[in-house]
């Protein structure tokens, strides 16, 4: 095994993949991969260097956690060779607390990060949670390692952490299927194919448009169409917000 391999993946399930085909393809580095459910060989993982015991992960230098967090817990707990590993451990894992890694990995440089999955693109947009107790030296050198998947953004307060990466969960699902049945609406009463395509991509370029620039409030005509329209939007904010509590609530009870 070549032991100077960069790093390794606990988990090959979606998250997995993702993780070791991003790192493949902007690093050149094969990343060491351990599933539960034993060595795969579809394309996602093609190009990983399969082990048959998790701890042979803790070979690289750093260690991608991408299994939840008590499947994780029973894994290493106890284990000597995680209680040895001086490497980086960055976590995926929503539901498990940094105060339970330090606990099993008490020797690693731990950094939590949420990452954003996105079909189609060779990279993977991440959350991180700055931790405040490593170095300067150990929190630059950790952030270079997880360039090589992608763009970041850094949060220092844990408790903000934990509610924006829940958007990095199914959240965007459920916004993207809002979008999708919106923009369905408008174009539900034309008969050409041709011109319902037009009209979904004209409200995609709005949609974008307002993301980049800011939301605009204006409206064209008191009491006219735009302004009707705006008065129904409570009902879809209060369906958004019991969903996103259901979800917090959910990850509330995972946490460990």
């Amino acid at each position: 095994m070549d032991l100077k391999q960069r790093l390794g993946i606990l988990g090959a399930g979606r998250l997995g993949e993702a993780i070791a085909r991003t790192w493949l393809a902007r690093t050149g580095d094969r990343p060491l991969v351990w599933s539960r459910s034993g060595p795969r060989r579809r394309n996602e993982t093609r190009g990983a260097a399969w082990v048959t015991n998790w701890s042979g992960t803790l070979e690289a230098e750093s260690l991608v956690i991408a299994i939840p967090g008590r499947p994780l817990l029973d894994l290493v707990e106890g284990s000597s060779q995680a209680r040895q590993f001086k490497g980086n451990v960055f976590s995926a894992a929503a539901a498990l607390s940094r105060t339970s890694l330090r606990r099993v990995f008490p020797q690693a440089t731990i950094v939590c990060f949420s990452p954003f999955l996105i079909d189609g693109v060779n990279s993977i947009p991440m959350l991180l949670l700055r931790p405040n107790d490593l170095s300067l030296a150990q929190w630059l050198q950790a952030k270079t390692e997880l360039q090589n998947l992608g763009d970041f953004d850094v949060i220092e307060d844990e408790k903000v952490f934990e509610q924006i990466a829940l958007l990095g969960a199914s959240w965007p699902t459920v916004v993207l299927a809002a979008v999708q049945t919106a923009a369905n609406v408008g174009v539900a009463r034309l008969q050409d194919e041709n011109a319902r395509r037009i009209g979904r991509r004209i409200f995609f370029r709005a949609i974008n448009a307002l993301l980049s620039q800011g939301t605009c409030h204006e409206v064209a005509t008191p009491g006219g169409i735009t302004e009707r329209g705006l008065s129904s939007l409570p009902l879809v904010v209060n369906l958004f917000e019991n969903v996103f509590q259901q979800m917090q609530a959910h990850a509330a009870e995972l946490r460990v």
